[in-house]
């Protein structure tokens, strides 16, 4: 396979922000079905991923479009970017204008998914694999936890899921290394704002990057 990955990136820490890209989850697609437990929830949405990376990530070089088009297409269904795109903004989300919310939500989306899938274009032999099975918990809130093992080793993460009305298992929150991945993206637009002072500044320079330069 040839591809290419993010030079100076840890490829382990791009795949788990995709785990962030599946925060505050507001629909499903119709194949995951409202009853289906927590614990498949992650494992299903990892082995999509995981088929898109081996299947596509050969177009990286040639037709980098068709491989992130293909790595969005997993995404999509199931997250609501415009609703994690506020969550970043905190507190500065009441100043943008509705434009401004939805270029952020437009940028963050492209940025965290291009990002993401160069970063784990080698890495369709990854093995994902949840490490605490069960059946469908009783009450409304859990955490799943995951190993993700290559050839680097392993690294462990934590999910965080809650059950909304419908009954349906939507992740909330992601902890890899101890890093809460909201709170860091949150911080990251604090640090902008400070740095910018103005919204559409942060959006023009906004890059998943940085996240990964403080988790790896």
């Amino acid at each position: 396979m040839n591809a290419i990955s993010v030079p100076g990136r840890n490829p382990l820490v791009l795949w788990l922000q995709a785990a962030f890209c599946t925060l505050f989850l507001s629909a499903w697609a119709p194949a995951v079905s409202a009853a289906q437990n927590p614990y498949n929830v992650i494992e299903g949405v990892s082995q999509s991923l995981l088929g898109v990376i081996r299947s596509k990530s050969q177009y990286l070089n040639s037709d980098p479009q068709r491989y992130y088009n293909a790595v969005d297409s997993v995404l999509a269904p199931v997250v609501d970017f415009d609703f994690i795109a506020r969550g970043v903004m905190g507190r500065y989300a009441k100043q943008a204008s509705a434009a401004q919310q939805s270029r952020f939500a437009s940028t963050f989306r492209r940025d965290l998914v291009s990002t993401f899938a160069r970063g784990v274009a080698t890495f369709g032999d990854m093995d994902v694999r949840v490490v605490n099975p069960g059946s469908n918990p009783s009450g409304n809130r859990v955490n799943v936890l995951q190993e993700v093992r290559s050839k680097e080793g392993i690294t462990k993460v934590s999910y965080t899921l809650v059950r909304n009305r419908a009954g349906q298992w939507k992740l909330i929150n992601v902890i890899l290394n101890g890093v809460n991945l909201g709170k860091t993206f949150r911080s990251q637009f604090a640090q902008a704002m400070q740095t910018h002072g103005d919204i559409d500044k942060v959006i023009a320079n906004w890059s998943a990057d940085q996240v990964a330069d403080q988790v790896s």
